[in-house]
């Protein structure tokens, strides 16, 4: 560059990276050289073909440039395509699969190389793909609409690390059965990628046996990279127990910012509300929930003040790491969570950009009564009572007539009239889920990023049985918070009906590991999974353990009847079928099965259901 002269272009810019390399390398290093080797020469190849240009390579990433936008679309999804060919005889666990990112923007020419953000955006899309996957920003996606035939899943606005401004992510479906003839949304009933799958395919088995064992949690948790931390539920320390609520929200506000950090694993609220009200020893809890840290606290309000105490203990030790006191005005009771958020993320040495912290501690509402009303309202419909369901909708309704704009609010609303369809409360079903449905696309409207309103949605895609609208849901709910149960176990039960029992089990799996408490319902979906998957000793054990976590056991009875006909365990088959019998004589509910996506799926649970005479 001479003279100090900068010259700069627009040009589409493809970074590929090796998804997991260090942990390939460290357990076989010349066989991941050698794979390396390979899809290097694969993307050469593509980039050649597709007229691009490798600027350079940097280990075991790529750094491309074409003059098109729609070639550098179609080079990604033709390498994708490539080392999926060339790597489906090796083991899953052994695959070298690239992550791929493309995008289209200003670059800083020097010397062949190119610099400056639109190489930056590029990167840090390719971080958001899945494992095999391709990961596209808006601009890309304004140029190749219409021109290419693959199919694509809005990731919704995504702040990016070092990224000033948030991008629109889009994720390309490379798939054989992807496109339409036309480039669009991937709403449709076909099966998604199965790349995606494989992204949920961190913790494998861990979930699963903190649950089923019986002599504390598996040592692999307290093993995990990630700092671990279990929030217990805040101490109520007026005497009017009225004021249970508003501790109780400022713990779980609490959880829910800190679960939104990457790097931190947060125990979900349904695990630890057990220690609600009771003197904890907190080494016990470390072991119980399989944490490192415990976070404690009370709150009390006086007038126009609250005061909060909170302390942070290392569980495996004992050992007081930090404690501190609020003392403010209530209407600062933002500020006092969000500080007590930041405090405990900078003792835990959690690596957070600002943009972060300003996703993270946003809050939707600065009306105090609204957030009150709100609180009330998911304190009353936790308790799942008609009674206080229809308390609840007063609740939400009031607090939306002090702040319009108001998501969480909107997504509260909305959840009172999925729960009456839930558990048979309304004469007008299909009314009632078309309201749940329309709030909850009204509180996406004025926050995208609201946890409980994608909750309601994908519930809502969930009971209309279009379970690849659920999917879409649940994985941009994980984009949003990785860390989040519901969102893992949403995507579980979407992938079980579509017919992917191997993406089902592991998202199923890591929803244990963040709740291993979780309602019954998912450990069910788990043990379906485990039998597509012809696991039957492990959805027998899943099934087993489930009989007697809720009041009617028929599904679970049902699914192990197959199982144990299918293990030739004939006389628990037959009485596990005695039960299905004696709960429902005429099979009614055989009709749930039929939300299989696949008849081979159906044929299966069918063949179970014969050989033990259902």
């Amino acid at each position: 560059m001479s003279g100090g002269a900068v010259t700069r272009k627009l040009t589409a810019i493809l970074y590929a990276d090796v998804a997991g390399y260090s942990r390939l390398t460290g357990e076989d290093e010349v066989s991941t050289h050698l794979q390396l080797a390979t899809g290097l020469d694969l993307i050469s190849q593509s980039v050649r073909e597709g007229d691009g240009r490798v600027v350079h390579y940097a280990g075991d990433a790529v750094l491309a440039e074409f003059s098109s936008v729609v070639a550098a679309v179609q080079t990604a999804v033709s390498i994708q395509r490539a080392l999926e060919k060339h790597s489906v005889e090796l083991p899953e666990d052994k695959r070298l699969t690239f992550r791929i990112g493309v995008n289209f923007g200003e670059v800083i020419v020097d010397r062949d190389e190119i610099y400056g953000d639109g190489v930056n955006v590029a990167a840090r899309l390719e971080e958001r793909a899945p494992p095999g996957g391709i990961c596209i920003s808006d601009r890309v996606y304004s140029d190749i609409r219409g021109k290419i035939d693959v199919g694509l899943i809005d990731l919704g606005d995504q702040e990016l690390k070092n990224i000033a401004e948030p991008v629109r992510v889009y994720r390309v479906l490379t798939g054989p059965d992807s496109g339409s003839g036309a480039l669009r949304q991937a709403s449709s009933r076909k099966k998604l990628n199965r790349a995606a799958a494989v992204a949920a395919a961190i913790v494998v088995v861990i979930g699963t046996a903190l649950w089923l064992q019986t002599s504390g949690p598996d040592p692999t948790l307290q093993a995990t990279a990630k700092p671990s931390i279990a929030v217990l539920p805040f101490t109520n320390s007026n005497s009017d127990t009225k004021d249970d609520f508003f501790s109780e929200g400022v713990a779980n506000d609490i959880i829910n910012d800190l679960s939104k950090f990457q790097n931190l694993l947060v125990i979900a609220s349904n695990s630890v509300s057990a220690y609600k009200g009771k003197t904890v020893d907190v080494k016990l809890v470390s072991r119980e929930l399989g944490v490192r840290y415990v976070l404690e606290g009370n709150v009390l309000r006086r007038g126009e003040r609250v005061r909060i105490n909170v302390q942070l203990t290392d569980g495996t030790t004992g050992q007081h790491l930090w404690a501190e006191r609020y003392d403010q005005v209530a209407d600062n009771i933002w500020d006092i969570q969000d500080e007590i958020t930041g405090r405990i993320v900078r003792t835990l040495a959690v690596r957070i950009t600002e943009i972060e912290k300003k996703r993270v501690l946003a809050k939707s509402t600065e009306n105090l009564e609204a957030y009150e009303y709100t609180l009330r309202g998911q304190a009353l419909l936790a308790r799942q009572s008609r009674t206080e369901n229809f308390e609840a909708r007063n609740l939400f309704r009031r607090a939306i007539e002090l702040d319009p704009n108001y998501a969480t609010a909107y997504a509260g609303l909305g959840w009172t009239y999925f729960e009456t369809v839930r558990w048979g409360w309304t004469g007008s079903p299909q009314e009632a889920m078309q309201q749940a449905h329309d709030l909850s696309q009204r509180a996406l409207i004025l926050a995208s990023n609201d946890i409980s309103a994608r909750h309601l949605l994908a519930s809502v895609y969930n009971t209309r049985r279009r379970h690849d609208l659920s999917l879409i849901e649940s994985e941009r709910l994980i984009a949003i918070n990785p860390n989040d149960a519901i969102s893992h176990a949403q995507q579980g039960i979407a992938l079980t009906w579509l017919g992917r029992p191997d993406g089902a089990i592991r998202a199923l799996e890591r929803a244990l590991l963040f709740d291993p408490d979780m309602p019954p319902d998912i450990f069910w979906h788990l043990g379906v999974a485990y039998y597509l998957k012809e696991r039957y000793v492990d959805s027998a054990a899943v099934l087993e353990r489930n009989i007697g976590r809720k009041a009617n056991s028929f599904w679970d009875y049902m699914v192990l009847a197959a199982a144990y006909a299918q293990m030739d365990r004939k006389e628990d088959a037959a009485r596990a079928a005695q039960a299905v019998r004696e709960i429902d004589p005429q099979y009614k509910r055989l009709m749930r099965f039929g939300q299989f996506e696949n008849s081979a799926d159906i044929e299966r649970i069918s063949e179970g259901l014969r050989k033990a005479g259902l």
